[in-house]
Order: structure tokens, then sequence, then C-alpha cells
């Protein structure tokens, strides 16, 4: 598609043309003179606020782009955000866009319905003067004038902007007859219109009700800018042409809803408002109080000003009617939308590369709000579509902005602040104009970014969110260092180390470590694979742990300098989890481990691990005792109901050692724990150790016992294991024929529970 507007053309003509519409001829005299001068003013500056951070925020993200495709607003969102988000956010703009044709429809044939309705009163229909009547004459005149509309957005868009060059023109006239108006000496039935002084404090006293209310009347005319950042991939230059025509389309705007909000407080407050309709004021139009039907050239006041009307509202339709319809065009292309609906990116007419289909689409939309009855709800849910999409431009910005990623570059020198006033002040005006229906609307955007994000993105977060959480999980990394760890905080943060054998036991120990800290703390798997080895990968795509594959010759001395590696931030491992292996040099692995204070568990037998059924936890003392409670505690939080454990704490009692006591203290451990498991003593000091091993837990799923052999205390900090490798290898050998045994050797004593 050729790029060939500039940017007056292109976005400063739709943009002025959207802004300036209905609610400046129709709605802000009688905002006016409700609330009065120095209120509205205030009211027209806070909304304008919210669209000038916006508008920062749009050239934060074009200027940091080189090229920038169609769509507007949507494209830029899409760049931040990513292809689910931006493409939920896009699906948002299009729908207000289409929407928004059938209201400036509605409000184009609200002021012609009185004029043309005598006019037409050889029709049946314009005879009726009911207020159902009424509306159905302004739906058909709405209808008429959509069509028009419609054939003319079909010319395509050089010749709809080339007609708004005209419009632009007599909406300036319009303005005009309005800034000169207080000269001119209109009265009406008799009254001077204008007085001496301003109506400083409206009509009633005024409540943050009433100001409220005023100000999401006044709110939708200010949020036009979309409609010439929708043609970005249109213009020659996007990057330039955003940000310039933007920022003047507000700047000039603004200077004019000031200006005349002044001028209307000089108005008669009695010849303007009527009376009220709920909390709502209700009055004389404009056109009406500027002599329209005097005649000549006492009307012409009033003519200038429904021709700005007119004109205006016709305007902003065909503004949106040919951005809209681009937005749709580019989500197609984007690959967005379904796949049957990828026509829509495309031209019905030979050769062309204007979004006809996409036209048609709009057509009928717009076409079914004309005719929906419900016409201020719907422009209630347009207005948060609206502020949705708004909302999330700043919202990129802001990320962008705090997450410091590198490639954000903009030229644009704008602020985080800026951008979190404009999310914020967006969320806030949401709340105004209804909070239920807004939060429907986020909760509805969300499911469409849940299916864009499995069905159209393959289930990859795109965009800045991987810088922003890097930025916020460091920050938090470092104020952690600052933080004292205590017992009631301790959670399980494991370096899991496995092999590549022909059984895969690297996957129970996955496994393994995932039920051991996935629910509760941290957790990193790394496969130990001979340096030669020729297979393919380890195939980790299933699991949901971090893991890597490391091809080295000798794993031992690997496995120790992974162990005493740096780690970011100050979270190292405080556990070691490790696949048995006799040809390992284990005791010094082991000692390696509680020389850095942490925590040592081998897995024996990992080929026979499996969840549910019975858990034995050995007890030989609280040194390792507590730990392996704790540990069998996660496990189970981390499971499903099916999966979990039943705990029996086994406690074999030595010959001078009392079966009542060694109970007692059990259940006390457990009771002021708040566990639950089975406690069984057994009295048989007489009896080998393996023997009665293998006789109580022969039929276990998992068991948790101590590391066999000698420890002694070198200093304060530091425990040593005293005994020789192959009187420890074998040791560890004799228990082969039993279920999956977790060894556990604790490097301090685990507090279970808060004093």
């Amino acid at each position: 598609m050729e790029k060939k507007f500039g940017t007056f053309k292109g976005v400063f003509v739709p943009s002025t043309e959207a802004i300036l519409g209905t609610v400046l001829f129709l709605l802000m005299p009688l905002l006016v003179a409700d609330v009065g001068l120095l209120p509205m003013l205030l009211i027209v500056i806070l909304a304008h606020t919210v669209t000038i951070s916006t508008s920062f925020s749009l050239a934060d993200c074009a200027t940091n782009l080189n090229t920038i495709e169609g769509g507007g607003m949507y494209a830029l969102a899409k760049k931040s955000l990513g292809n689910a988000m931006g493409g939920s956010i896009g699906i948002m703009l299009y729908l207000a866009q289409a929407a928004s044709v059938g209201f400036y429809s509605i409000g184009f044939a609200e002021p012609l319905q009185p004029l043309l309705a005598p006019l037409l009163d050889f029709i049946p229909l314009f005879t009726d003067f009911s207020p159902a009547g009424i509306l159905l004459q302004k739906q058909v005149l709405a209808s008429v004038f959509f069509i028009i509309f419609f054939l003319i957005v079909m010319g395509g868009a050089d010749f709809t902007l080339k007609l708004q060059l005209l419009i632009l023109v007599v909406l300036g006239v319009s303005v005009g007859a309005i800034l000169l108006s207080p000269v001119l000496g209109i009265s009406f039935e008799g009254t001077p219109l204008f007085q001496s002084s301003a109506n400083i404090r409206g009509n009633r006293p005024l409540t943050l009700g009433i100001f409220f209310i005023a100000f999401t009347q006044f709110f939708p005319a200010v949020t036009g800018i979309s409609t010439g950042v929708g043609m970005s991939g249109d213009l020659k230059d996007p990057r330039r042409s955003i940000v310039r025509g933007t920022f003047s389309a507000i700047l000039v705007t603004m200077v004019v809803y000031l200006i005349v909000t002044v001028i209307f407080s000089f108005i008669n407050t009695d010849l303007i408002l009527t009376g009220y309709n709920g909390i709502n004021p209700e009055g004389r139009l404009l056109t009406v109080l500027f002599g329209l039907g005097k005649g000549m050239p006492g009307g012409l006041p009033g003519l200038l000003v429904l021709l700005g009307v007119l004109f205006a509202t016709s305007s902003s339709a065909l503004s949106v009617f040919m951005t809209g319809p681009r937005t749709l065009q580019f989500l197609a292309r984007d690959k967005i939308l379904p796949e049957k609906l990828a026509f829509l990116e495309k031209d019905f007419k030979e050769g062309g590369s204007e979004p006809r289909y996409a036209v048609l689409v709009t057509f009928v939309l717009g076409f079914g709000i004309i005719w929906m009855g419900s016409i201020n709800f719907a422009a209630t849910v347009v207005g948060i579509l609206f502020l949705v999409v708004y909302g999330w431009v700043n919202g990129a910005a802001f990320l962008e902005r705090i997450s410091r990623n590198p490639s954000f570059r903009p030229t644009f020198k704008g602020h985080w602040l800026i951008s979190f006033y404009g999310f914020i002040s967006c969320l806030a005006a949401i709340s105004l104009f209804n909070w239920k229906v807004g939060i429907l609307i986020f909760l509805s955007q969300f499911g469409l970014f849940r299916l864009i994000l499995k069905y159209r993105a393959e289930g990859k977060l795109e965009g800045v969110w991987w810088g922003f959480l890097f930025r916020l999980i460091t920050r938090a990394l470092e104020s952690l260092q600052n933080i004292v760890q205590g017992s009631r905080n301790w959670r399980p943060v494991i370096s899991a180390f496995a092999y590549r054998e022909e059984f895969e036991i690297w996957k129970k120990i996955a496994f393994l470590a995932e039920k051991l800290a996935s629910y509760q703390g941290l957790v990193s798997l790394n496969i130990m694979c001979p340096a030669k080895f020729e297979g393919e990968a380890a195939d980790c795509s299933s699991l949901s742990i971090p893991a890597v594959e490391v091809k080295t010759a000798s794993p031992g001395p690997s496995i120790l300098a992974l162990m005493s590696s740096c780690q970011h931030s100050g979270i190292a491992p405080n556990t070691v989890l490790i696949q048995y292996n006799s040809k390992l040099e284990n005791v010094k692995i082991l000692n390696q481990a509680l020389s850095l204070n942490k925590n040592i568990l081998f897995l024996k037998n990992g080929e026979r691990f499996k969840t549910g059924g019975t858990l034995d936890i050995w007890w030989r003392g609280e040194q390792n005792g507590n730990l392996m409670v704790l540990l069998a505690y996660i496990m189970n939080l981390s499971s499903e109901e099916r999966d979990r454990y039943d705990l029996r704490i086994i406690r074999k009692l030595g010959s001078e050692e009392n079966k009542a006591t060694a109970e007692s203290e059990l259940q006390r451990l457990l009771k002021n724990a708040r566990l639950s498991g089975e406690i069984l003593i057994l009295d048989e000091p007489e009896t080998d150790f393996h023997d009665t091993l293998e006789r109580v837990s022969a039929s276990s799923s998992l068991i948790m016992m101590g590391l066999p052999g000698n420890y002694v205390k070198e200093n304060e900090s530091r425990s040593l294991f005293k005994l020789n490798e192959f009187f420890f290898d074998k040791e560890i050998s004799g228990y082969s024929s039993l279920p999956a045994i977790l060894f556990i050797r604790s490097s301090r004593k685990m507090m279970l529970m808060e004093d």
C-alpha cells in the first residue's frame, strides 16, 4: 500500500474534525450554563490532560520504531505488548470505531430532524411526533446519511480526505461565528442572548456528582485523536506525522474549547436552560438561540452553527469510517483473526489497496448501532472501549520506560510518570462512565487475549513483558539482600543434578525436584551428559522447571563447580538434589555442599520413585528429621489430591530409649507444627536396622532417611563427613532392593514452627 499523506492532511485534519464535533455545538452551551465557567474550564483541562498524556505515550512508542504499519494505536500497542495483547486491544479499538460511525450518523440526524420533518410530512412516518416516532425519524435519516458516508468511503481515502479539507473550512467558519457572536447583538424572543457578566458558578449548587456527570458528558469530545493515528498505514512519514499531527490537533482544539467555554458563560442562563431530566440539564439548541429560521441576515449565525454541527458530525463519521476498516484490515493481515476472516485484508477491486471488504463489515456493525434502540448505553460502552485502548497505549509506554529495555530508544523525550498518569486517568474515567461495564469489558479483553495467545500466538507472550518482569524481579532480588531470612521464610531453592542413562531416571529427578520446590520455592535441573554423547538432546519441553543439558567428561568436578558458581542478586540454592551414582566422588560432593551451608539430598533407586501411596520418614532426631517433615509437607501441597502421600513418621528405638516418651515427643512435634501423619514407634533394639527397614517400608512409594555415616563439627558453621568414600558407597549400595530412597543431610537444624 502506497503511503501518500502528510502530517496536515493525514493526521491533523481527521483528528481536529473528530474532536470538534457535536459536543462543541450542541452540548457545551448547556454544560457551561449548568456548572458555570470555572468548573467547566477545569473539566476541559482535566479531559485534555488524558489525551495529552496519551499523545506523549504515542510519541514514545512511535519514535521508537523505524517502520509503523497500518492499524494506528493497534499497531503501536502490538509492537510493545506483543501480538496477543496487542491483538485484543486492536479488536477493542475496531469495535469502538465501527460503533462510532453509527453514533455520528445519529448525531448528524439529531439537528436535521426538526428541520426536515415538516418538509417530509407527506410521508406518514414524519407525521408521528411521539417520542417513539421522533426516534424512528432520526433513525431513518441517520440510515440515509450513513449510506452516503459508506459510498464516500468506498471511493477511497484520497477522495475522503479531499472532502474533509472542505469540511475543515466550513467547520472553521462555524467556530468563527461562535467566537464573533458576542458582538453581533443576537437576541432571542426580544431578550439579549449575551449578558454583561459571566456565569461563574453555574445555575445550581455544584456537587461532586454533578461535576463528574458533566465531565463524562464532555469527555467523548477529546477522544478523536485515534482517527488521525489510525491513518498510520497511509502516511509518508508516520513517525513524524503521528507525533506532530496529534499534538497540533490537541493544542488547537483545546484552545478552541477554552475560548468557547468563556463565550458560552456569557449566554443568559434563563434562555438556554429549560429544566432538568433527573440530574441531566435540558435546554434549547444553540442553532435556535442563534436565530436559525429568522431569515437573513439575522439567521446567518444560526445557519453557520447548523452547518458546523452537520459538517463536524459528517467529518467525524467519515474519519472513523475510514480508519476503522484499516484497523480490521491489519488485524486480518497480522493473522489475529480466525483464518476464515483472512479475506478482510484484501480489496475486492482488482489492483486496489483499500480495505473495502472491511468497509462492508463496518457498514453492517454501524448500521446495527443505529437501529439497536438503546443508543445511550451503547455510547457508554464505546466510550469505555476507547478509554481501554488509550489506557493500554499509556500502559505500553509506561512499561517500556520502566523496563529499561536497551532496544527502547525513542527520539521523543517523555517520562514514565506522564504515561503512568495517562493510564491511571483512563481507569478513573472508566469508573466515572460505568465501572461495572468497565470490568466486563476488561474481562472480555482478557478472554480475547487468552484466545489469541493460545490459537494465534502459539502460547508465547511477546513484547515488553520479559523486560518488565526482569526489571521487577531484579529490583526485588536486590531488596532481598537487605532482608534477613528467618525460619518462617525458609523455602527450598534447589539445584538438581541427574545423568543421561538408559532408563532416563533424570525425568524422575526432574519430577521430584518440581514437587519439592515448584510450589513454594525455586528449582533448576542440570542434566549431566557424557562429552562424547552423540544422541539427541534431552527433551525438556514437557518440564515446568528450567533445565539444561551439561556435557562433561567428569561429572563429579562439574557438579562441584556448579555448586560453587556465583548466583545473581543473592538468591543462591540452599539445597542440592543429586541422583545417586556410585561412580561419583559422593563424599567430596557432600562435604562441598555442607561447607557451603547447603542441604544435600541423594535419590537412590530413582527408577522406582512414584507419587501417591505411603511416604515413610525414618526419624533419628531433629537435625535431619525436621527437614524431612518440611519437604514431605511441601510435596503434598504441590500435588493433586490423588497424588498426595500418606505420611508415616517411623522411629526405631535404641536399647535405652522409652517408647512412651518417644511417641509423646513426635505427637507434640506434629501438633505444634500443625501437620498430619501416622506415628510408628518400633521397640525392637536387637533387630538389625536394614532388616527392620525392609520389613516396614518395602511397599512404600518413597522413603526419607538421614545419610549414614559420622559427622563432626569443624567450626561453628562447617560440618564435614568423615567416612571413607569406599565404605560410604558400600553402605548406600545395601539399600538397592528397597523402594526409592531420599537420603537427606541438613546443613543446619530446621525450624518447623514459630515459637
